[in-house]
């Protein structure tokens, strides 16, 4: 089993973020959406194109 610290785990993705070229605390990956149900899609489509008439970005990329 391995064990680790949260320092270490905070280096790491600090250490993953830097290689990516990823700056500040607003990161999040984007879920793959391959599990996703159905239902699921249709509330992210829709949030999208509500933001859309908006004339803003969704506050999230989402795959759906």
């Amino acid at each position: 089993m391995t064990v680790t610290t949260l320092e270490r785990q905070a280096e790491a993705i600090d250490r993953f973020k830097a290689d990516k070229g990823i700056k500040g605390r607003d990161y999040v990956p984007v879920n793959s959406g391959v599990r996703r149900t159905q239902a699921k899609r249709q509330l992210l489509s829709a949030m999208s194109k509500a933001a859309a008439v908006r004339g803003v970005e969704p506050r999230f990329r989402a795959k759906f």
